[in-house]
């Protein structure tokens, strides 16, 4: 049976998940969906991410209106899913380096947590790159809806 996640609730999972699917729209009216590393920040009630130039960033400098979708799905009948609905803000200068500090060290512990993989790479997010400059941003939360499906009938 399908049922509803508590605002805590959803909270709580999004605290421990960094992978989300974006969908912004362009200049163009059309849709575009793209998975994003990302983490909930619950000082700010936002999303912190980062991206370099391209076809995403360009979307949300022309419609800052976004829907993240994260999930976690074990099969069809065990899965945890929030979407949330938000406003795109780009981050410059010392609100960059603290979303890009947040974002590593979060990370770093959330990856460590999982015995997943080595997170030697995630420190790279914070070395300029001129030839592939980075952008910093947050998604300011205006809604949030989570479903859950735990097999019980």
């Amino acid at each position: 049976m399908i049922e509803t996640l508590t605002p805590a609730q959803m909270e709580a999972f999004l605290e421990n998940k960094y992978i989300g699917h974006l969908a912004v729209t362009d200049a163009e009216n059309r849709p575009y969906v793209v998975p994003v590393t990302c983490l909930y920040d619950p000082e700010s009630h936002s999303i912190i991410s980062y991206t370099a130039e391209g076809r995403k960033i360009d979307a949300l400098r022309q419609n800052p209106r976004v829907c993240l979708a994260i999930s976690d799905i074990q099969d069809l009948s065990h899965w945890k899913s929030v979407i949330i609905e938000g406003t795109f803000e780009e981050l410059k200068d010392v609100e960059a380096m603290k979303g890009i500090q947040l974002l590593i060290t979060r990370l770093q512990h959330i990856i460590n947590d999982e015995g997943k993989q080595q997170v030697d790479f995630i420190a790279d997010m914070a070395r300029a790159n001129p030839q592939n400059p980075k952008v910093i941003y947050r998604i300011n939360i205006d809604k949030m809806d989570g479903r859950y499906e735990d097999g019980e009938e």
